[in-house]
């Protein structure tokens, strides 16, 4: 074969091509549904699955990263919607889709006939809290919808007996899921409203997964619960999971334990305590009464005695009593008044008195005098003291009174010595006592 070399192509060089194709057919990413036909997963955490549908399948990659943000896992034979990127692998010349988030077909439907349902009761006005029909405080019968097997029921009724033991309690069995399980509800509801007895009826069942649920979300069950002339308390599912038959009824449990608690807000406990709480209230009431109509009574006869004219005629001569005592207090302070004051002009004429005046400057004359003796007398004992203290210290530094401590001066030439290198043996040395002097020669100087 004569094959000119330029049309002649690598196996990368096809691959690159056919990539840039699908890189630039795909943009962003794209939404694919199918059934999930294998599930593998790496050790480094990567999940490759094969999706197929009636004729074809693809192959998929699951990186480890984005696992733990799954809404659902993968499994085989699940129906699913993959988010994803189309890729193409070179090494293999295959292509690949790039998986971003998974959810399930029938969830995904589940969610949309829902909200649809649910939109159209809340416009009829099915879940308006002003039609909500309220619970008898004193329940005496309770019909309870529920399966008789497993252990709804049996928490039910453990829970109504503990807190209301006399309540009558009737169980409907039903299907909890599954096809005819809204049917059967429906049917059991119908029963009890005609019988008319129940006071309060509740639907239960256990926790599930949303496929187990759908039953409780039909048009047909909604209306009966909203036309129930009973009130409804709903029971079903976990906490999270929110049904139209929830959303219709009148009071919404979390969980059967909760709803039976709910249907016996007031258990025997509260009645006996209720009881002796309403015994005390009437006690303490009456109490007040008695004590209101005692208070009534003493002000009654307060003022049948405030209005006795023997009683007016007494507090009459008690003011006049008191009148009495403060025109005599009044009178005998102005009486104490005029003698003080009197007694002041007495005192204050005294005062003036030449005599009496004459007699103070003498004792003034006579004090000044005695204090100027005393000062004279200070000022010359500070100045004795001052010539022995000056006496004193002239004693203190006199040469002869150091002699008469027992030291003595040296003379050499008429001239005082004080150091050993002034002075030669032979010198003749002339001692200074206090008493009196001495001559010496020196024979030998001895240094320290």
């Amino acid at each position: 074969m004569n094959i000119p070399k330029d049309n002649i192509l690598s196996v990368s060089e096809i691959n690159n091509h056919v990539k840039q194709i699908i890189d630039s057919s795909f943009e962003k990413y794209i939404y694919v549904e199918g059934e999930i036909s294998q599930v593998q997963k790496s050790q480094l955490g990567h999940i490759y699955i094969v999706i197929k549908d009636e004729k074809s399948s693809a192959r998929c990659t699951l990186w480890s990263s984005r696992v733990p943000k799954l809404e659902i896992y993968p499994e085989i034979g699940l129906k699913v919607i993959i988010k994803c990127n189309v890729t193409f692998y070179e090494k293999t010349g295959s292509y690949q889709l790039d998986i971003l988030g998974v959810s399930s077909v029938s969830i995904g439907k589940f969610h949309e006939l829902f909200e649809k349902l649910k939109q159209k009761l809340k416009k009829e006005g099915l879940f308006d809290i002003k039609f909500k029909k309220n619970l008898p405080v004193y329940p005496k019968n309770i019909s309870v919808i529920t399966s008789l097997t497993g252990s709804v029921i049996q928490d039910i009724l453990k829970i109504l007996k503990r807190r209301m033991p006399t309540l009558q309690v009737e169980v409907y069995s039903c299907k909890v899921q599954g096809e005819g399980c809204a049917s059967s509800i429906i049917s059991q509801l119908i029963t009890i409203n005609k019988k008319n007895v129940a006071d309060i009826i509740i639907i239960a069942r256990g926790g599930g997964s949303l496929e187990d649920l759908i039953e409780y979300n039909d048009e047909f069950l909604a209306r009966q619960i909203y036309n129930s002339s009973i009130p409804i308390i709903s029971a079903i599912g976990h906490e999270t999971d929110t049904t139209i038959a929830d959303l219709v009824s009148d009071v919404r449990a979390a969980t059967p334990s909760e709803a039976a608690e709910i249907a016996t807000k007031i258990s025997v406990n509260d009645l006996l305590y209720n009881a002796n709480d309403f015994k005390n209230q009437l006690s303490n009431n009456l109490s007040t009464l008695l004590n209101s109509k005692m208070n009534i009574l003493k002000e009654i006869k307060y003022n049948i005695e405030k209005n006795n004219p023997h009683n007016k005629i007494n507090s009459y001569s008690q003011t006049a009593d008191r009148v009495l005592v403060t025109l005599k207090t009044k009178l005998l302070s102005k009486i104490i008044n005029e003698k003080n004051r009197t007694n002041k002009i007495q005192e204050k004429l005294k005062n003036h008195n030449p005599l009496q005046k004459l007699n103070q400057l003498e004792l003034k004359i006579k004090n000044q005098r005695k204090y100027l003796q005393n000062v004279f007398d200070s000022y010359i004992s500070k100045k004795r003291n001052i010539i022995y203290i000056k006496n004193n210290t002239i004693e203190n530094i006199s040469p002869l009174n150091i002699l008469n401590k027992g030291y003595s001066l040296v003379f050499a030439n008429n001239k005082l010595v004080s150091d050993t290198r002034k002075l030669k043996v032979g010198n003749e040395l002339k001692i200074k006592f206090y008493n009196g002097s001495v001559l010496s020669n020196i024979s030998k100087i001895k240094k320290n």
